[in-house]
């Protein structure tokens, strides 16, 4: 997965801030979903964004992360931010 070219994107603080290009609209993340968008612009794998959430937020339930991130990249490719 990656994100689309039309995404032009920056880390402010904790949050990411996304604009898409091709129609101006804009996106803002939550501190752990930014994390998520960080991690997939970096090439990550899927197992090594659900370790990275697990130990920067101290969470056990690997089953219950993926899930969360799942949902998330979903959402994503919905709306047409990532591919």
């Amino acid at each position: 997965m990656n994100v689309l070219e039309n995404i032009s994107w920056k880390k402010l603080g904790e949050r990411v801030v996304a604009v898409d290009t091709s129609n101006g609209d804009y996106y803002t993340f939550n501190e752990v979903a930014s994390t998520i968008w960080g991690a997939i612009s970096e090439n990550k794998s899927e197992d090594e964004i659900v370790a990275l959430i697990m130990e920067e937020y101290d969470v056990t339930d690997a089953e219950k992360v993926r899930q969360d991130i799942d949902a998330q990249i979903a959402k994503w490719k919905e709306m047409n931010l990532i591919a």
